[in-house]
């Protein structure tokens, strides 16, 4: 396989046991979406509400500024999207949902970090959070729609007794 970002060939390498491609020139690393768990050790793990919010103060991001360039994969040929690996890690990979992540030199390590830190429940915690904010925001314009609507009412019945109804 050739490095997505390089061209050359890359070389197999083992990272938690499990087969990657990695390339000798930059060194970043290709994982396959099969084996991404495990060479990120992604294990389930126990944290507490806070520990799990605290990653958002210990945790830092790689800080990498690079010219922003779309590489293609190297099993498809088709151009991979640029993500934020796991929504808020500060980790931009390159991601081929059919086939693998590209990790530039030191991101998969980063993200293993990230992971075990907590996360993974991290990002469950926040979409949970987001979940309840958007329901709280929908009872709230339900909640002003039935406030009106009773308003109106109280002065369409004041209006109906004032003209003998």
């Amino acid at each position: 396989m050739r490095c997505p970002k390089c061209g050359v060939d890359m070389t197999v390498a083992d990272v938690e046991g499990c087969e990657v491609d990695e390339c000798p020139r930059c060194g970043g690393i290709w994982v396959d979406v099969e084996e991404e768990k495990s060479a990120l050790g992604m294990k389930p793990t126990v944290f507490t509400v806070d520990e799990i919010k605290r990653l958002r103060q210990i945790y830092q991001p790689l800080g990498q500024i690079e010219a922003v360039k779309y590489f293609k994969c190297p099993r498809c040929g088709e151009l991979m999207w640029r993500k934020n690996y796991m929504h808020h890690s500060g980790i931009i990979v390159d991601k081929c949902h059919r086939h693998g992540t590209f990790f530039d030199k030191g991101e998969l390590e980063k993200a293993a970090e990230f992971i075990k830190k907590g996360g993974v429940e991290y990002e469950k915690l926040r979409i949970a959070e987001k979940g309840v904010a958007e329901t709280q925001a929908k009872l709230i314009r339900e909640l002003g729609r039935v406030e009106s609507t009773m308003y109106r009412l109280h002065w369409m019945g004041r209006l109906l007794s004032s003209l003998g109804f």
